[in-house]
């Protein structure tokens, strides 16, 4: 670790140099643990217990002789990485056209496994009142429409108790802290098509969100578009419109036939 990353308060050394392993690994084809302590400086205990780790959750294997290798999940990573890529590159004519209609703030986000919200693509508006995000930034799901929406359209038994696991934190007056209540709001959503964030993830702004289903009919992502609240309610209808017409046009650009699906 140089200086300048001892000196970073924020770096969790334990993270930093399991991830150095990992490097390292996709380096060589194969190494030991004697090996990888030689190399990074690290104690042998110490690369054991990240070895040991990492085997624990797929992202190295240990082979007969007792060297370890990097683990078939890194290609599952990256064949969504790859998939994501490609699905933003086909998806942003359309997100540019949104916002250009409607100058206002268009995201593409996708849940993973903790139940954030990631935002993979954003089209932002030329107001200087807009929605305060960036591309790779993580929100909570139950209070933005995006998180919502795709909660409603993934939602089972499994995904249920999923999200009763988590203690919804108030974030504004809006935001809805009760399990209860958030089912009762997904179960709207799933009848509306939509979702709506009235202020329950930042005080002053709405959002409104729509599915992108491929083409089995699997809501794989959804697009959102938001901006100050008066603005939104003002234009509520021709917003939703717009943002259902987008949705629509790259799901069938996916293979998705509404026909097939009625």
């Amino acid at each position: 670790m140089s200086v300048d990353e001892l000196k970073d308060k924020y770096l969790m050394s334990s993270v930093f140099n399991t991830l150095e392993i990992i490097d390292l690994l996709s380096e060589h084809q194969e190494l030991g643990v004697a090996d990888i302590s030689k190399i990074t400086g690290l104690g042998k205990a110490s690369v054991f217990r990240m070895l040991y780790t990492l085997e624990k959750k797929d992202f190295v294997f240990k082979t007969t002789g007792a060297k370890y290798r990097l683990g078939i999940k890194f290609a599952h990573y990256g064949s969504i990485v790859l998939d994501n890529i490609n699905l933003i590159s086909l998806l942003k004519p359309y997100l540019e056209a949104l916002r250009d209609n409607n100058n206002e703030t268009v995201h593409l986000g996708i849940l993973d496994e903790d139940l954030n919200v990631i935002f993979i693509a954003k089209e932002s508006s030329t107001s200087t009142i807009q929605m305060t995000s960036r591309v790779g930034s993580r929100m909570p799901f139950y209070a933005t429409a995006t998180g919502k929406l795709l909660s409603a359209f993934s939602l089972d038994d499994e995904m249920e108790k999923k999200i009763r696991s988590y203690t919804l934190v108030k974030l504004t007056n809006n935001t809805i802290t009760t399990h209860d209540e958030f089912f009762k709001t997904l179960k709207i959503i799933k009848e509306l098509g939509y979702a709506q964030d009235l202020e329950e993830s930042e005080d002053g702004l709405t959002c409104y969100a729509a599915p992108v289903r491929d083409i089995s009919g699997k809501v794989i992502a959804g697009i959102s578009i938001s901006g100050p609240t008066l603005r939104m309610e003002r234009n509520k209808e021709s917003l939703l419109k717009a943002l259902k017409g987008t949705t629509e046009s790259i799901s069938k650009a996916l293979g998705f036939k509404i026909s097939q699906h009625k």
